[in-house]
C-alpha cells in the first residue's frame, strides 16, 4: 500500500492538466499549496506559473523567482522563459510586504500552452484557516479550468469566530446561526453554498474542495465526515491532504 507521501506525489499532479488555468480560493494554506503544486508539476517536466488577482505576501514566496508584468506582452515573455517555476505579479507594494496582483483579463487573454500550467490565487484570508468571501471576492479568471477551494483543518471543531475564520460574520449568516462550530454539517454547507466556497464558480468550471492541514490527527475524523457529506449531499469531490508535509490521506473522487 502506498504511503501518504507516495500518494501525494502521484495523485496531486494528476489534478492539473497542461495548458490549463486553476484558481485557488479559500483559506488554510493556499500559497503553500501553490508552491507545492508548482514544484510537483516542475518535477514532471511542465512549467508552472503562479499568479494572483489580489495580493500575496512577499515572504510567502521567498526564494521563488518573480517577474513583474503590466501587459499582455510581459506575460507572454514570462511564459516563454525557461524557468520551471515563476511567480507573476503586478509589482511590489511599498511598505506592505506584498506583491500586487495582475488583471484577470490578462490571464483570460493567454493562449493555452501545452507545456505550462497556470496557478492563480484568487483571494486572501489573512492566514486564517477558514473563510467566507466578502462582496468583491474572489477574483476568478473566467478562463479557469477549475476552482480549488481550500479549508484548513485546524479550524474544525472550533468556534466560528474571528480567530478561526476570515469574515466569520458572513459564515454565521450563511449558516443561519448566531453562534456555531466548524462541525461536519457546517463545513459541508459552506463548501456547497453559492456565496461560500462556490462563489464566483462559473458554469463549466470544475470545482474541488481541498482540506489542508490533514496531518492534524485530532481533526481527521471531522474532516473525513465533512468530505463524506460534501459528496453524498452535494456531489462535491474533495481531498484531505497536508501540503506542508506533502501527504495525501483521502479523496472522494
Amino acid at each position: 500500500m502506498a504511503t501518504p507521501a507516495e500518494r501525494f506525489r502521484r495523485e496531486i499532479p494528476r489534478l492539473f492538466l497542461p495548458g490549463a488555468v486553476y484558481t485557488f480560493v479559500g483559506a488554510g494554506g493556499k500559497s503553500t499549496a501553490m508552491r507545492s503544486v508548482a514544484s510537483l508539476l516542475a518535477d514532471t517536466g511542465l512549467k508552472a506559473r503562479m499568479a494572483t488577482t489580489t495580493r500575496v505576501g512577499v515572504e510567502e514566496f521567498s526564494g521563488c523567482p518573480v517577474r513583474f508584468v503590466q501587459g499582455h506582452s510581459d506575460v507572454l515573455r514570462a511564459l516563454d522563459q525557461e524557468d520551471p517555476i515563476l511567480l507573476l505579479a503586478g509589482g511590489l507594494l511599498a511598505g506592505q510586504g506584498k506583491y500586487a496582483g495582475i488583471d484577470p483579463l490578462l490571464i483570460d487573454a493567454l493562449p493555452p500552452r501545452a507545456d505550462t500550467v497556470l496557478l492563480v490565487e484568487g483571494d486572501g484570508s489573512r492566514r486564517l484557516p477558514m473563510k467566507v468571501p466578502r462582496a468583491l471576492e474572489p477574483v476568478i479568471p473566467s478562463s479557469s479550468h477549475a476552482v480549488l477551494a481550500f479549508m484548513g483543518a485546524s479550524a474544525f471543531d472550533e468556534p466560528v469566530d474571528e480567530r478561526h475564520c476570515y469574515n466569520h460574520e458572513g459564515a454565521l449568516a450563511l449558516l443561519g446561526k448566531t453562534g456555531s462550530f466548524f462541525e461536519p454539517e457546517e463545513i459541508a454547507a459552506l463548501a456547497a453554498h453559492q456565496d461560500g466556497c462556490r462563489k464566483g464558480v462559473l458554469p463549466g468550471m470544475g470545482f474541488l474542495v481541498l482540506v489542508n492541514q490533514g496531518d492534524l490527527e485530532d481533526k481527521q475524523e471531522t474532516a473525513r465526515e465533512a468530505l463524506r457529506l460534501m459528496k453524498t449531499r452535494h456531489g462535491i469531490d474533495g481531498v484531505l491532504a497536508s501540503f506542508q508535509e506533502g501527504e495525501l490521506y483521502e479523496g472522494t473522487d
